[in-house]
Protein backbone atom coordinates (compact mmCIF):
# COMPACT_ATOMS: atom_id res chain seq x y z
CA UNK A 1 0.00 0.00 0.00
CA UNK A 2 1.31 3.33 -1.07
CA UNK A 3 0.59 6.98 0.85
CA UNK A 4 -0.08 9.79 -0.67
CA UNK A 5 3.05 11.30 -1.28
CA UNK A 6 5.53 9.07 -0.80
CA UNK A 7 7.05 6.18 -3.08
CA UNK A 8 5.64 2.47 -3.02
CA UNK A 9 7.69 -0.61 -1.57
CA UNK A 10 9.40 -1.36 -4.54
CA UNK A 11 11.10 2.06 -5.11
CA UNK A 12 12.26 2.79 -1.74
CA UNK A 13 13.76 -0.48 -2.06
CA UNK A 14 15.64 0.64 -4.86
CA UNK A 15 15.70 3.96 -2.86
CA UNK A 16 17.42 2.49 -0.08
CA UNK A 17 19.85 0.16 -2.26
CA UNK A 18 21.34 2.98 -3.74
CA UNK A 19 21.85 4.72 -0.52
CA UNK A 20 23.21 1.72 0.99
CA UNK A 21 26.14 1.57 -2.03
CA UNK A 22 26.58 4.99 -1.96
CA UNK A 23 25.00 5.80 -5.54
CA UNK A 24 23.72 9.16 -6.20
CA UNK A 25 19.63 9.55 -5.22
CA UNK A 26 17.67 10.16 -7.93
CA UNK A 27 13.65 10.13 -7.48
CA UNK A 28 12.69 6.76 -8.98
CA UNK A 29 9.54 8.40 -10.58
CA UNK A 30 10.79 11.71 -12.23
CA UNK A 31 14.77 11.02 -12.22
CA UNK A 32 15.22 14.47 -9.77
CA UNK A 33 18.01 14.87 -7.60
CA UNK A 34 16.66 14.05 -4.18
CA UNK A 35 16.87 16.64 -1.23
CA UNK A 36 18.40 14.89 1.32
CA UNK A 37 18.28 15.45 5.95
CA UNK A 38 19.41 13.49 8.25
CA UNK A 39 17.50 12.32 11.12
CA UNK A 40 18.83 12.44 14.53
CA UNK A 41 18.18 9.57 16.46
CA UNK A 42 15.80 10.13 19.79
CA UNK A 43 16.63 9.82 22.90
CA UNK A 44 13.13 8.85 24.22
CA UNK A 45 13.57 5.32 22.56
CA UNK A 46 15.16 2.21 24.09
CA UNK A 47 17.03 1.50 20.69
CA UNK A 48 18.84 4.16 18.44
CA UNK A 49 18.27 4.81 14.39
CA UNK A 50 20.23 6.02 12.16
CA UNK A 51 18.08 7.38 9.78
CA UNK A 52 17.93 9.69 6.19
CA UNK A 53 14.84 11.62 4.79
CA UNK A 54 15.11 12.04 1.44
CA UNK A 55 11.98 14.22 -0.76
CA UNK A 56 11.77 15.04 -4.52
CA UNK A 57 11.69 18.10 -4.89
CA UNK A 58 9.86 17.94 -7.99
CA UNK A 59 6.99 15.23 -7.30
CA UNK A 60 7.24 15.55 -4.01
CA UNK A 61 7.34 12.18 -2.85
CA UNK A 62 9.52 11.40 0.45
CA UNK A 63 10.88 8.28 2.38
CA UNK A 64 12.84 7.62 5.55
CA UNK A 65 15.79 5.31 4.79
CA UNK A 66 17.74 3.32 7.57
CA UNK A 67 21.53 3.35 7.47
CA UNK A 68 21.36 -0.66 7.77
CA UNK A 69 19.79 -3.54 6.09
CA UNK A 70 16.03 -4.22 6.09
CA UNK A 71 14.64 -7.33 7.67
Amino acid sequence: MTRPGSFDDVQRRALHAAFMDGAPLLCPVCETPLDRREVPPRTDVSYVRDRLWVSCPACHRTAVLDRREPR
